[in-house]
């Protein structure tokens, strides 16, 4: 062996970094803010369709970690009723995936339910630093429905929120949830949507921070509903990696 002559060799080298996943629901949130906190009063739009009834806005605002929006009393009449709930419902996002991921929402019942439907406003199409305003300075107009009272279409800008695929199963409550690849927290038999996500983070580098989504939650109701005392339902929130 020459001593004038170089000689190579290579040493490899691999490493993981794991994805981390956190989420947070919260409800009637107080806008422009770093973190959650309940807002300082609760606004309820009412509809401007004709033969629209009347909404309630709460005395006071829901806390932001009940996890429940109180739309009170609503006094159908001729036509449909649209009770819009501005910053109904909050999410916020704190993730290094790489892969991104999309949030679906449905209803926690197994078929489309009739007497009354949910349209819901999103606040903006991609993520914000802070937590959102609603982006309806007026009432939205309210939901179309069919003539077994089933809600068949929200007004310009909304999405109607259909039931979950499967049967529903244990549907709870809850504010902080992980990312689920098949089945959401609450809903343990219900599988997410494949299609009509409500947000989509595409591949590449994540958003440092946390990055907050919002909407406004519209609850319609049609003429001819019946009347119901304390009326209670759900809306699934999915959390779904690509």
């Amino acid at each position: 062996m020459a001593a004038s002559t170089t000689y190579e060799g290579a040493v490899k080298f691999t490493y993981t970094i794991p994805a981390s996943f956190t989420a947070v629901l919260a409800v009637d949130y107080k806008t422009g803010q770093a973190s959650f906190s309940t807002a300082a009063a609760a606004s309820v739009q009412t509809s401007g369709t004709a033969g629209s009834g009347t909404c309630s806005t709460p005395g006071t605002p829901d806390a932001f970690n009940s996890y429940a929006l109180s739309f009170g009393t609503i006094t159908p009449s001729t036509g449909v009723t649209g009770c819009n709930y501005q910053q109904g419902i909050g999410i916020s996002v704190n993730t290094n995936d790489a892969n991104g991921y999309a949030i679906y929402e449905t209803l926690d019942v197994s078929a489309a339910p009739s007497n009354y439907g949910i349209c819901v406003y999103s606040d903006g199409a991609t993520a914000t630093a802070t937590t959102p305003s609603s982006t309806n300075a007026g009432p939205p107009g309210a939901a179309t429905f069919n003539g077994s009272n089933v809600a068949t279409a929200c007004a310009s800008g909304g999405t109607l929120l259909g039931p979950a695929s499967g049967t529903i199963a244990n549907a709870g409550l809850g504010g902080a949830v992980t990312l689920e690849s098949s089945s959401p927290p609450g809903a343990n038999a219900s599988t997410a949507p494949s299609s009509g996500a409500l947000w989509t983070v595409s591949a590449g580098t994540p958003a440092t921070g946390t990055n907050f989504y919002g909407e406004d939650v519209q609850l319609d109701i049609p003429p001819a509903a019946p009347s119901v005392t304390g009326a209670a339902h759900a809306i699934i929130v999915y959390f779904v990696a690509n």
